[in-house]
């Protein structure tokens, strides 16, 4: 992605301000920030970690730019004459749908909302800009990307709100069946995580219990542990997501999850010590094994002694000996396909 920066001499004619990136690689947005650095620049992400490193890249370099954070584009404050959307290749088709169609509504009318694309393949930004902005330009496709840019007509009336969603079903043994929303770029997209389930049919989950629910995603681990809670329990659900924070306090109000509370973090250390009775975790293990350390460490120190913590994962072999490490004595179960361990504070 990198070599989208070739780009900006393309797409500088076109660009005003106040300006909104919307979320991309760090490496990349700072540098873009940079090179347009001329304008006033904002720069959104949904991740507070991935906000925080891109805080650092630009201070290092010595770039301005304002950086924000929200669940959704249509949440960022103003208009904006450019909207620009650095869009890797491998990214989520949906996630992207979903943004452009969002970003017509911070977009000033008159202005431009431009997409850089490296993707060597046919694209479909070209057709993806038509449908919500009425039409679309796009710079000779190079080795390195291509630019796409529209302009939002001054004379289009109001246009409602539309996202992209999804709902599902889950249930665990003989609990109520519960109906979840699910956006792009939440974990979980469209259905129920078979390793959350695999954790949640393991778990002790006792009336009264205090439960931690360590990256929540789209909320449904904590909302189906709160069925077994009772009036007196509670449900604490955590994400660095902001987006998966705004979705879980939906799912959770839709499901009648009252006694809960929302903390947005990535590092955890605002977590209350010895807090709680069980925490759960299921991380991205696949993306980052430093995840799933944080969680570790965290659950060690939140739980109330005697304190249960449950963590799912397909890759035992390194993350067993890391709990053991923490915990000392540990309990694995196979489930479904997954390892659920379990530790006691």
């Amino acid at each position: 992605m990198k070599h989208l920066l070739q780009l900006v001499p393309i797409i500088a004619p076109h660009v005003g301000s106040p300006m909104l990136i919307l979320p991309g690689p760090v490496w990349p947005v700072a540098e873009l920030a940079g090179a347009l650095a001329g304008n006033a620049v904002t720069c959104l992400q949904f991740d507070v970690h991935q906000a925080g490193r891109l805080r650092e890249k630009l201070a290092q370099e010595n770039f301005t730019a304002t950086v924000v954070t929200a669940g959704d584009v249509w949440d960022v404050e103003g208009e904006f004459q450019t909207v620009l959307f650095p869009a890797v290749s491998h990214g989520d088709r949906e996630l992207k749908i979903d943004v452009i169609e969002q970003a017509y509504h911070v977009l000033a009318p008159g202005g431009r909302f431009i997409s850089l694309s490296d993707d060597e393949r046919d694209s479909p930004f070209h057709k993806w800009h038509k449908k919500v902005f009425g039409g679309c330009s796009a710079s000779p496709r190079e080795d390195f990307g291509t630019a796409y840019w529209s302009i939002r007509n001054p004379a289009d009336a109001p246009r409602e709100k539309r996202r992209h969603r999804m709902t599902y079903h889950a249930r665990i043994g003989d609990g109520a069946s519960l109906t979840f929303e699910s956006w792009p770029g939440t974990f979980g997209y469209g259905k129920f995580d078979a390793g959350s389930r695999s954790m949640l049919e393991v778990a002790d989950i006792r009336i009264g219990d205090k439960v931690l629910d360590l990256g929540c995603g789209d909320g449904s681990v904590g909302c189906l542990a709160a069925q077994r809670i009772g009036a007196t329990g509670r449900i604490t659900f955590v994400d660095s997501n902001t987006r998966a924070m705004k979705l879980t306090a939906l799912n959770a109000a839709a499901n009648g999850v009252a006694n809960a509370e929302y903390i947005t973090s990535s590092t955890l250390s605002d977590l209350p010590t010895g807090a709680y009775d069980v925490v759960l975790a299921n991380p991205p293990y696949y993306a980052n094994s430093e995840v799933g350390r944080l969680f570790i460490d965290t659950a060690r120190e939140v739980l109330r002694p005697g304190g249960r913590f449950y963590f799912v994962t397909k890759m035992p072999v390194k993350t067993v000996p890391e709990i053991v490490e923490t915990f000392g004595r540990v309990e694995s179960v196979e489930n479904r396909g997954y390892t659920v361990v379990s530790a006691q504070a």
